[in-house]
């Protein structure tokens, strides 16, 4: 059944003073702090982090006009704060109070939009001429100039995470994406967008997608229902940002993007609906673009709930969801500052699998999301107990889970045989987030199929899996291909086990010619099949064993005739009460001179008493 929701707001929101007539709320999206300033800071500023459980910072500052940014550096030790377009305040902070003002101003003519902290002691001004980078030296109360970067400014989008920022220009139709580093600033190749297309500030969004920097340009084509969010990733130093994927909304008005788990969620206002697209997905693709539609049908939030202090007692409150007052920021916040709240929003992901009704998708959606491995193993269990399993859907999500699961494996032996003078400048590939291998597919899905009532399940499923296996290069695991030849001769398929191990799949072994060989009495023919594996193995001695045991004394003896042990077949031969037989095998060691030693007055006396 698919589910009504598949994100959710944040259980415990961080609750902070709501904007009032005094009170006006700021927030730092490089440290997620949440300023409450009253008064222009001298009632008190209260300053919250991301979690609910930290504790807020609380001071004073002196009330110099109207507060238009704060933010606090990285490491918390100097508080900035910007009153004019033309110069910001900085405060040392010792954890509790804030010690005398210095401030820094920007280059004459130049506005300043505003600022950002690109590292521990760097502050760069962002103007409508360029930026202006500055180093703090708080001991001396001072700043350093560093660089600058000439370049036209109308508005910035600011990404804290890669430390990159976009600047907009010609009213949008110009981005330059601009990297800080330790003391640099460097220009990046310009967004490729369309020649003469506008973009609003409130409309791109700077984020990270799978560990790659992207731009998120929402676009509102003409006509209907046909807004587009094209995607722009930054592959690497010195290549332009290329439009690799197109988002297709089918929907018009008013947007808004968060980034969860690398999906990207659009809010849409009007419908009070959110979409989830992953990029990671294939998709309709013209040899450069990939073009994507929602992953599963469009869902609102799960109904938030807070509690507001009431005259008696506390009443709960109903949130308005998609409220016009909801400000969203990257990578996952929403921010009410008229209710006083700010959530993180939270996947869903057991909902979000019932809601997508292909299994193949929801496998490669669940295989790249944090805690994707036991809500993956559930669900493909629940697929393969149905009354008509999906086995061609089967197939492909096995085919999916072992491709990450080869990966994973030729990285670990590529590790292990590199050189040790390359070793340290190869860079591993990060570990996958969802890896499921043969035991966990044995224990989390075969072990608990019913063997009596589901042996046809279990046998279609075996073969779908080890299939795959085999079509990835992937030896199977001795309890899979027991599993599977139990199974095979329970259901007196032996003709099936015989094309699965002529075609490789099975892979042939003492231990499952033993076991094939303990199934005969289950079908006749297992015991050949034991002896084809043995054959295939060269394992001559084991198959003597097992024609000795059935009788099949000169058949045995054609096998290894050089290494035979006249003992052993003189006594399976007299075991028979064939003396025919017995006085064959004896003639016909008697006579090859490699065992004529062994035949003796004495013991051919033996020999002979035991026939008698």
């Amino acid at each position: 059944m698919a589910s009504d929701y598949y994100l959710e707001l944040s259980e415990n929101p961080v609750r902070f003073e709501a904007v009032n007539q005094l009170t006006n709320v700021f927030f730092d999206d490089s440290n997620k702090h949440v300023f409450a300033v009253r008064s222009g800071g001298v009632m008190g500023v209260v300053v919250k982090g991301p979690k609910e459980s930290d504790k807020p910072l609380n001071f004073r500052m002196e009330d110099h006009g109207p507060v238009l940014s704060i933010k606090f550096s990285l490491d918390e030790k100097v508080l900035a704060v910007q009153r004019t377009n033309t110069s910001v305040e900085f405060m040392n902070f010792n954890g509790a109070t804030l010690d005398s003002e210095y401030s820094q101003s920007c280059k004459k003519n130049s506005n300043i939009l505003g600022f950002v902290w690109s590292q521990n002691n760097e502050v760069a001004f962002m103007t409508d001429h360029g930026i202006e980078l500055y180093m703090i030296i708080p001991e001396k109360k001072s700043l350093k100039y560093l660089k600058t970067t000439s370049v036209t400014v109308q508005w910035f989008v600011w990404c804290s995470q890669n430390k990159i920022a976009l600047l907009a220009s010609a009213h949008g139709s110009q981005l330059q994406p601009v990297l800080f580093k330790q003391g640099t600033i460097s220009k990046l190749p310009k967004v490729e967008t369309e020649p003469g297309r506008m973009a609003l500030e409130r409309d791109v969004t700077l984020s990270t997608l799978y560990d790659v920097p992207a731009v998120l340009i929402l676009r509102h084509q003409s006509g209907p229902q046909s807004a587009e969010v094209h995607v722009h990733t930054l592959s690497g130093p010195g290549q332009a940002p290329v439009k690799t994927h197109v988002l297709k909304l089918g929907l018009s008005g008013r947007f808004a993007i968060n980034i969860v788990d690398d999906l990207i969620l659009v809010h849409h206002q009007a419908s009070r609906s959110s979409q989830i697209f992953d990029t990671a997905l294939p998709g309709e693709s013209d040899g450069i673009v990939r073009y994507h539609t929602t992953v599963a049908p469009a869902r609102s939030f799960k109904q938030a709930q807070i509690t507001l202090p009431g005259l008696v007692e506390p009443q709960t409150h109903i949130c308005e969801l998609y409220s016009p007052n909801w400000v969203v920021f990257q990578p996952n916040i929403v921010i009410d500052a008229k209710l006083g709240c700010l959530w993180h929003i939270n996947l869903c992901l057991a909902e979000l699998c019932t809601s997508i009704p292909d299994l193949a998708t929801c496998t490669q959606v669940a295989l790249k999301r944090t805690n994707g491995k036991p809500i993956l193993l559930k669900m493909l269990l629940e697929a393969v107990k149905q009354p008509k399993p999906p086995l061609g859907k089967l197939q492909e999500s096995f085919n999916h889970i072992n491709n990450v699961y080869r990966e994973c494996l030729e990285a670990e032996l590529q590790s292990h045989t590199a050189s040790p003078p390359s070793a340290p400048y190869l860079k591993s590939p990060p570990p996958p987030r969802v890896q499921i291998d043969q035991m966990d597919i044995y224990n989390e899905i075969f072990q608990k199929l019913d063997v009596e009532k589901d042996l046809g399940k279990l046998e279609w499923t075996l073969i779908s899996y080890m299939t795959s296996l085999f079509e990835q290069g992937i030896p199977a695991q001795h309890n899979l291909n027991e599993l599977l030849i139990t199974t095979l001769v329970k259901r007196k398929k032996l003709t099936a086990l015989q094309q699965l191990l002529q075609y490789g799949v099975v892979s042939d072994s003492k231990p499952l010619a033993c076991l094939l060989l303990s199934l005969g009495n289950l079908h006749p023919s297992a015991t050949q099949l034991a002896l084809d594996m043995l054959a295939r193995l060269n394992a001559v001695e084991e198959m003597q064993e097992i024609l000795l045991s059935e009788g099949q004394v000169l058949s045995a003896l054609k096998l290894g005739q050089d290494s035979a042990n006249p003992r052993k077949f003189l006594q399976a031969a007299q075991s028979t009460g064939d003396n025919a037989l017995f006085h064959s095998v004896l003639y016909y060691f008697k006579n090859n001179s490699q065992f004529a030693a062994a035949f003796n007055k004495g013991s051919k006396r033996k020999f002979l008493s035991k026939s008698v």
